[in-house]
């Protein structure tokens, strides 16, 4: 993403990376966004952590078409796709940047030089909510359970009338677990062939 206000860290540059199945979010603040640096970020918070994508679409950026980058793809088998010049919105970060743009700008007023410091805290906003595509959040996705949210410490305690303590909510989060397994199988099996 773009140029923003040089942080105390010196960062000036942010990777967001999306992935489609999801919609989970990872950022990163870059002192500099050079291949080596997204290359390392690739392999040592992605590849490492959730295993190896079988694609990757980005913009056409020196970085994502160098050759060190291609390289780390071809010896991953990874896949690459490239959002087209005149409709960059293709790409999933894209519709990311705007919201994060307008939120990092609110962090830059208030406190210059420390937004860098907030981006996990942005990650998880835009993580927690559900999704309209899929009604579960993207943790719930990606991790098989909902985050405990701060919200959800103050009321911590279920009422007896609760609706979470009745037959049909306990199904409904059997049916929930259920179909998170049967997603991530989905998506193993797709990906395998």
């Amino acid at each position: 993403m773009e140029l923003f206000p040089t942080t105390s860290r010196q960062k000036r540059f942010l990777l967001v990376i999306v992935d489609y199945f999801t919609r989970w979010v990872e950022l990163f603040a870059l002192r500099q966004a050079t291949a080596t640096h997204i290359a390392n970020i690739l392999f040592n918070e992605i590849i490492c952590r959730y295993g190896v994508p079988l694609y990757i679409l980005s913009d056409n950026g020196p970085q994502f078409i160098s050759h060190l980058f291609n390289e780390i793809c071809a010896n991953m088998d990874i896949n690459r796709k490239f959002t087209a010049n005149y409709q960059p919105q293709t790409n999933m970060s894209e519709h990311v940047n705007r919201t994060l743009k307008a939120q990092i700008d609110i962090y830059a007023q208030r406190r210059p030089g420390l937004w860098d410091k907030e981006l996990q805290k942005l990650a998880f906003t835009i993580r927690t909510p559900a999704k309209d595509t899929t009604s579960d959040t993207s943790p719930y996705l990606n991790l098989g359970c909902d985050p405990v949210i701060p919200l959800d410490l103050i009321i911590n305690q279920p009422v007896p009338d609760f609706p979470s303590n009745t037959p049909e909510y306990k199904f409904i989060q059997q049916y929930r677990t259920q179909l998170a397994h049967d997603r991530q199988v989905t998506y193993y099996f797709v990906r395998e062939h």
